[in-house]
């Protein structure tokens, strides 16, 4: 625990201690105070019925009973026979609050049960000052209370998100968050929203670098066009080399073409989390691959290899967003052999809740110290450029909306291999 919050918790301790020992001592008072007025209650009205029993059986006759009892102001008295019967009793009303005292006496060979009341605080304050004292005690206890649930607010909530909110305007002004100082739940709040910032950037810095790649890769073949197109202008040229510059811009726009189209479908992956997804056996998945690569890797001269470890297995995949994702491994591999054999090879093995696909070749390969960077859009380990192509950030975007993950090794067979782990259903 940090000092300033062992601080926070010791003041709010003793603040609790105090409203606590406060209420305890008032309580105490009051009970001893009641105590008292009733033992001095008690004592006074015994011997109170101790002289108006001599009154009664000195008198005459019983029916001198009731004025005697009447001559008594603030004490209701009422005398019973040995049946419980009222003989006599004063008009004053009883409370719940009344102090009883009883004594037995005989008169004229019959005997009596004199009754005494009286009201328990009449002699300590009068009932007005008990309620005011009592409501303003009460006042200050709940006063104090408040003042401590205000405090505790303050201090273990509103205070840390003041703070949090401050540090949201210093990253509006300057870019940058400070350290963390956050403990318990509003630490795990700010590390939430410092991850979110970060991804923020990294997205911000994605789209910088797409832009320079649009830039970068579209003024080459522009300038060429360009250059053509000035040339054509030119009435002496000859048919033969007219028809080459005309097939040269031609080409040169199917290549703007190209990387507008992979730059939509980059966005168009990125944005859509939509998945149509049917389940397949991953028998089937591997004669969907070899219906649509095999005899395309045939003609290019590669040796296309497909083993299936997981046959009993499942996997829930959208068709044609899957197969983007092996056409974009296919012709990467397809741009990057460098010797006569050429090999790719496809190896499928069941996981305890996965289907592993790590798809192999032997072409040139990346550096260990680069395999994670090749998913980044444009990334390239071609030092002539800028940028590359999205292909392989496409991949990842497909395989990360369907739950799963892909990342790449060096492969045995000396190239690059890419591994692509999916949920089993």
């Amino acid at each position: 625990m940090s000092s300033n919050r062992k601080n926070n918790f010791i003041l709010i301790l003793i603040f609790m201690l105090v409203i606590a020992a406060f209420a305890m001592s008032y309580n105490r008072s009051i009970s001893q105070a009641v105590s008292d007025a009733a033992s001095n209650d008690r004592e006074m009205l015994g011997k109170l019925n101790v002289e108006i029993i001599n009154k009664l059986t000195a008198a005459d006759s019983s029916r001198e009973w009731k004025d005697i009892i009447e001559s008594y102001d603030g004490i209701k008295i009422t005398v019973v026979d040995e049946n419980n019967d009222v003989i006599v009793s004063s008009d004053k009303e009883s409370t719940v609050l009344d102090v009883t005292v009883q004594n037995a006496f005989n008169y004229h060979q019959k005997a009596y049960i004199i009754k005494s009341k009286k009201y328990l605080l009449k002699n300590y304050k009068n009932e007005g000052s008990i309620l005011l004292e009592f409501i303003f005690t009460e006042f200050l206890i709940g006063c104090a209370s408040l003042m401590l649930l205000i405090f505790i607010i303050y201090t273990i909530m509103l205070r840390p998100y003041k703070r949090f909110y401050r540090m949201m305007e210093e990253y509006e002004i300057t870019g940058k968050l400070p350290e963390s100082k956050f403990k318990g739940y509003m630490g795990q709040v700010y590390d939430r929203f410092y991850s979110l910032t970060q991804n923020l950037e990294r997205q911000q810095k994605n789209q910088q670098r797409i832009i320079a790649s649009i830039s970068h890769d579209i003024k080459t073949p522009l300038t060429s066009i360009m250059g053509y197109t000035e040339r054509l202008k030119k009435d002496n040229i000859p048919p033969e080399r007219r028809t080459r510059y005309l097939d040269t811009v031609y080409n040169k726009s199917l290549e703007i073409r190209g990387l507008v189209d992979e730059f939509d479908e980059y966005l168009g992956y990125n944005m859509s989390d939509k998945v149509d997804s049917v389940r397949l056996s991953t028998r089937q998945l591997c004669e969907k691959i070899v219906s649509e690569y095999a005899d395309e890797l045939e003609n290019a001269g590669v040796r296309f290899e497909i083993i299936n470890n997981a046959e009993k297995a499942f996997v829930t995949v959208d068709g044609p967003k899957v197969n983007r994702v092996f056409g974009n491994i296919v012709s990467n591999s397809l741009k990057h052999f460098k010797t006569q054999v050429k090999i790719i090879r496809v190896t499928l093995t069941e996981k305890k809740n996965s289907v592993l696909i790590r798809i192999d070749d032997n072409g040139e390969g990346v550096e260990k110290e680069k395999l994670e960077l090749i998913f980044e859009p444009l990334y390239t380990s071609d030092e002539g450029r800028k940028v590359a192509g999205l292909g392989l950030a496409i991949c990842r975007e497909i395989i990360e909306s369907h739950c799963g993950n892909i990342h790449a090794e060096q492969s045995d067979l000396g190239g690059l291999s890419i591994c692509i782990e999916l949920p089993k259903t």
